[in-house]
Formats: structure tokens, C-alpha cells, sequence
């Protein structure tokens, strides 16, 4: 297969030799094309849109020109979005709409049913398997079909399943026809959603904590399971907006067509470039402007999938500000784009990201991008989590400044821990239920320490903490010093030495609560009070040898 195929138009100039100039589409299939009309696995727009308006010199808009090809090739092979396909009917079920349409479709094959929206109780299931709650004069009963068609803009259920589509989205119904018939006897999907439960801050816990991304998904994708606390992913219903990456606040969810990792690496590819953010959805083919000297669209799939680091690290592998080209800001991405551009007025006094909606906000927000000094910052690791990823950009970012306190939103949330240090025994429940690494137990100094900047503040330390009043949550917003990126110590103590053997086995703290609490029950028995003092071992020796002397 051919890989980079340009098909010529009115924009004439020399490619590098990686790219095959064509005068005509290829009837063969091939990679990315610039053109509709050829056939291709990617139609790159942004190819010609860069072409028409940069003013760019010829050398730079070859070079650039290169990058672009690069960059959709590169999303293409480290994607994980794999197709994948199912069996549907072709059984459907009309509702709110005239007999001529159900004809026509009898007429192509399709079992059609018409209802009215009231007979219609509930929809459940998935296209292919769709279930309908009918109603009809006084009888209810179940209705099994693959499609239905709708007109009625009422019915939120309708919109959140797969396999439900509304008539007024097609032209005519020549349209419709087509699109059904690409839809069944095949139906073709891909997964965009990929789930680490290790890390989710709702998965299992005793009590909920988050599930945001269930709270925001616009279909049936995500459901939580509250009796097992567990999500339920349905990747046939996945549009592939990626709202759900946006607010995860651990990094548990990741986007499938441009995973994290792939994604660093594409960013390599707009260092020195002033960054042009465009979903995929948005037309550029009629988009006419001037897009400024060194400025590189970056063509994106999902509008709503960007994260605070997805942001810091294209300002700071681009070294310049953002525009982010879109008529939808999700509301993760929007609350990243508040946290940071509140960062780059205390640090640069400038904006880190500006949102254009239309064509004139487009051309405005272009005018004001430039390479902003000491930006530059190339990091990732692997190893690593979201959070802790993006506490290491921002913590060179602010480096030895204190840019006071940014507070935190309702989806991007950060806080600090409150211990009262004479109450905590260390019994390290909090560190147990701190999946993210915020709360650790420093064995060497007999400590529990805090690093604030990669806790979500999600609260289940707060709720497994076994001591009343001790441990406290506070959701201030995030502290932008250099200390606030370090573990602190918030308490700390000695170990206590079996009084038998020396053996160090626990706090003092710990056993001290213990006799305290245990000593009125053994009502002055000395033998079992000084057990209270032993390490297992030697509690158990003490107490066979008292009762050997009985």
C-alpha cells in the first residue's frame, strides 16, 4: 500500500521524495490522502488547509507539509483502536413518522415497525440487540428489533443508545437507505476506551468516590455497577467523544486511537511549531484565514480528550501558547484550560491556551500566539501516572516562583491532607486505601507522608482513616511552589520494643491505644496486661507460661 499520496490542486509546490505527487486519484486504496476523492485508510484536510493559508515560506511548507503526513501515520500505527464487528438484523422500529418512509424501507428489505412516541415506555440493549417497553391500550410487553428511527428531540434515552438514530440528521431518504445498509447485515465499531483498574478511585472501594466519567458520558458507554462498585464499559456504544479521559482525575482512562504514550511521541514531531488544535469534526476544507509563520495544525479525534497534561505537554513541547479550534469545550477540557491559563498569567503574564469557535475568533486568537521564553520542556516517563506526570511538568514549569493558590474546580480537583499527628497511631489504613501514590509510609523514618500535587482528593483516605477526628481532607485548590510538588511529613513515630525480646513490632502510639483500651477489661490480671507489651512471639510464650504455673 502506498503510504503519503498528495493529489495535485491549485496549492503547487515541491514535496520531500517521501511524498507520491499525484495528477489524478489511484483507483488502489492507499494511507493518507489529501484528497476526498482518493481512496484512502485517512483523509488529512489539514494538509490542504495548511497549504492554502500559511505563510509559511516553500521551504518551511514542504518540511511542515511532511510533518503532517508524519503525524497521521504515527497516530495510525501506535493506535489501539482495533475495529471490530457485529451482526445485526434488520428489524426496525419507526417512531413518530408516516407509512411512505416505512414502505420504502419494506421495499429494501427491512422489517419495519411505526409507533408513537407515548407507546413507547423504555429502551435498553445496544444496536443489534435493542429492547423496547411498549405499551399498547392497557397491555405492556417487550419488543425486540436492531434499529430505530426517531424524529421526537424529547426522548434523552433515545439519543444515549447505540442503534438509535434520528431521521432528521439525513437529507432525504436515499440518504437514510445508504446509511442503513452500511450499518447492517455488518455493523462496524471500534474500542476508543482503555480501562486501568488499579488506579480508578471508584473500582471496588467500600464507598464512592468518583465515577465521573459515567456522570459525563453522553450514551450508555459507561454504567456503574453500585453493588459490585464496579464500571461497565460498552465499546458499541462509545462515540469516541472522549469526555471520560478529560476528568478522570487518576489517569485510569485512556484514549485507545491516541494513547498516552503515542501521544508524547507525537509531540516531538511540533517542537519549535506554534500548535493549532483542531477536532476532527471541524470543517477546514471551505476555511479560508492567514495562519501565521509557524504555525502547524495538530488534527485530533475525539473534541472532548484532552487532559491538563495533554495541554502542558503541547505548550511545552511547542514552547509557544495554543489555539484550540473547536465549538465544544468539554468540561475537563475546559477546567485544564482555566487551571493553566490561570498559571500562565502568574508565570508569563500571557494565556496558555485560547479557544476560537468560530472563524473570526479563529483569526483573532492566531494573531496572539509567540514563543514564550524558559517554555521549553521535554518529559515523560513511562513508569509513571497521569497525575505524577503532570506534577513533574508543572513543578519545571513554576520552578522556584510561588505563584500563590489556583482553586480547584468541580471535574479538576486538588487539595491537602490535615492530620492531627497526637491522634494518628500509623496504623497506615490511609496509605492502603491512596491508590495513586499520594499517601506513602516511609519505613526508614517511621513516617506517613503526603505529596499533595498527586492527590485527586477523592476522599476514601478520609474514609478508611480508623482514628475519629484525625485525619481531614480539605479541597483548597493546588499551591504553585516547589514545595508543594514534595512529600511532607504529616506524622511520624517511635517503635515499640517488646518488653520480652527487644523486637521492634509496631508504634508506640498503636500499643499504647491498645492497652489503654484493653486494660480495664483484664481487670488487673498482670499477665495479660503485659502481654499487651509482647510481640506475637513472645505474647504467646507469656501467656503458656502463666498458665503452666496455675
Amino acid at each position: 500500500m502506498r503510504s503519503f499520496v498528495y493529489i495535485k490542486n491549485d496549492e503547487v509546490l515541491p514535496l520531500p521524495d517521501e511524498i507520491e505527487i499525484l495528477d489524478t486519484p489511484l483507483d488502489e486504496e492507499v494511507l493518507i490522502s489529501n484528497d476526498k476523492k482518493q481512496k484512502a485508510l485517512i483523509f488529512a484536510p489539514e494538509i490542504n488547509f495548511y497549504l492554502k493559508n500559511s505563510k509559511d515560506n516553500t521551504l518551511q511548507k514542504s518540511k511542515n507539509i511532511l510533518k503532517l503526513y508524519e503525524a497521521r501515520e504515527h497516530i495510525y500505527n501506535f493506535g489501539l483502536d482495533l475495529e471490530q464487528e457485529k451482526s445485526i438484523g434488520n428489524k426496525i422500529i419507526l417512531v413518530g413518522m408516516n407509512e411512505n418512509l416505512a414502505s420504502f424501507l419494506k421495499q429494501h428489505n427491512f422489517e419495519v415497525l411505526c409507533l408513537k412516541e407515548d407507546e413507547i415506555l423504555a429502551i435498553f440493549g445496544c444496536v443489534g440487540e435493542l429492547c423496547a417497553i411498549v405499551k399498547n391500550a392497557n397491555e405492556e410487553y417487550e419488543l425486540n428489533f436492531d434499529i430505530l428511527l426517531f424524529k421526537t428531540k424529547e426522548r434523552a434515552d433515545f439519543l444515549r443508545q447505540s442503534g438509535c438514530y434520528n431521521y432528521e440528521n439525513f437529507k432525504d431518504e436515499v440518504e437514510l437507505l445508504e446509511f442503513l445498509q452500511s450499518k447492517s447485515p455488518r455493523y462496524f465499531y471500534k474500542n476508543y476506551i482503555m480501562y486501568d483498574s488499579n488506579i480508578c478511585q471508584y473500582h471496588q472501594r467500600r464507598t464512592e468516590h468518583c465515577a465521573k466519567c459515567a456522570e459525563l458520558c453522553p450514551t450508555t458507554a459507561i454504567l456503574k455497577n453500585d453493588e459490585k462498585r464496579e464500571l461497565e464499559f460498552s465499546q458499541i456504544d462509545c462515540l469516541g467523544c472522549g469526555a471520560c479521559i478529560s476528568v478522570c482525575p487518576s489517569g485510569s482512562l485512556d484514549y485507545a486511537p491516541l494513547p498516552r504514550e503515542s501521544f508524547f511521541k507525537l509531540t516531538t514531531l511540533y517542537q519549535k511549531q506554534k500548535i493549532l488544535i483542531i477536532p476532527k469534526k471541524m470543517d477546514l476544507e471551505n476555511l479560508v484565514l492567514d495562519l501565521p509563520e509557524d504555525v502547524l495544525p495538530l488534527m485530533i479525534e475525539g473534541e472532548k480528550v484532552l487532559s491538563a497534561l495533554h495541554f502542558l505537554t503541547l505548550l511545552q513541547s511547542s514552547g509557544a501558547n495554543l489555539v484550540f479550534y473547536t465549538d465544544v469545550v468539554s468540561e475537563g477540557s475546559g477546567e485544564a484550560i482555566f487551571l493553566l491559563n490561570a498559571i500562565f498569567k502568574r508565570k508569563f503574564n500571557q494565556t496558555a491556551v485560547w479557544i476560537a469557535k468560530d472563524k473570526t475568533e479563529l483569526q483573532n486568537a492566531l494573531k496572539k500566539l509567540e514563543f514564550i521564553e524558559n517554555l521549553s520542556f521535554d518529559f515523560h516517563n513511562n513508569t509513571l501516572t497521569t497525575r505524577e506526570n503532570f506534577a513533574k511538568r508543572l513543578e519545571h514549569l513554576i520552578d522556584k516562583d510561588d505563584l500563590g493558590v489556583v482553586p480547584s474546580g468541580e471535574w479538576l480537583r486538588y487539595g491537602e491532607i490535615k492530620i492531627n499527628p497526637n491522634a494518628c497511631t500509623l496504623c497506615l489504613s490511609c496509605v492502603g486505601a491512596c491508590n495513586v501514590g499520594a499517601l506513602i509510609a516511609d519505613s526508614k523514618e517511621n513516617a506517613l507522608k503526603f505529596n499533595a500535587s498527586l492527590c485527586t482528593t477523592c476522599g476514601y483516605c478520609e474514609t478508611s482513616c480508623a482514628e475519629k477526628d484525625t485525619l481531614e481532607l480539605l479541597r483548597n485548590g493546588i499551591k504553585l511552589n516547589s514545595s508543594y510538588f514534595n512529600f511532607h511529613t504529616l506524622a511520624k513515630d517511635e517503635l515499640f520494643k517488646c518488653i520480652e525480646c527487644g523486637k521492634e513490632f509496631a508504634t508506640s502510639k498503636a500499643v499504647q491505644k491498645i492497652a489503654n483500651l484493653m486494660k480495664p477489661r483484664f481487670l488487673g490480671d498482670e499477665t495479660k496486661i503485659k502481654s499487651l507489651y509482647c510481640c506475637a512471639d513472645c505474647k504467646a510464650k507469656v501467656m503458656i507460661a502463666a498458665m503452666r504455673k496455675i
